[in-house]
C-alpha cells in the first residue's frame, strides 16, 4: 500500500516534469531519450528511485499514452 501511495503522490510531479521534457524536445521517435533524462532526474533527487524505477516506469508510460491518446502530444517532425 505505501508504494502505490507514493506513486499516487508522484503522478502530479511526473505530469510536470514530463510536459517540460517534451516541450524541451518536442520533437517525434525521442521517447527513450526523453524517459532517460527523467529516469537521471529522478535518480538525482530521490534515494529510492532505482528500486522504484519499474513502478515509476510504469506510470510514465501510462501518462504519455494517455496523453498521446488524448492529442495532449501530438506527433511533431523529426
Amino acid at each position: 500500500m505505501k508504494t502505490l501511495l507514493f506513486i499516487v503522490q508522484l503522478i502530479p510531479a511526473l505530469i510536470e516534469l514530463i510536459k517540460a521534457i517534451e516541450a524541451a524536445i518536442p520533437a517525434s521517435g525521442q521517447g527513450r531519450e526523453k524517459l532517460e533524462a527523467i529516469r537521471k532526474i529522478i535518480e538525482a533527487t530521490y534515494d529510492g528511485a532505482k528500486e522504484m524505477w519499474p513502478m515509476i516506469e510504469k506510470t510514465i508510460e501510462a501518462i504519455v499514452g494517455l496523453f498521446n491518446k488524448t492529442g495532449i502530444f501530438t506527433t511533431s517532425p523529426k
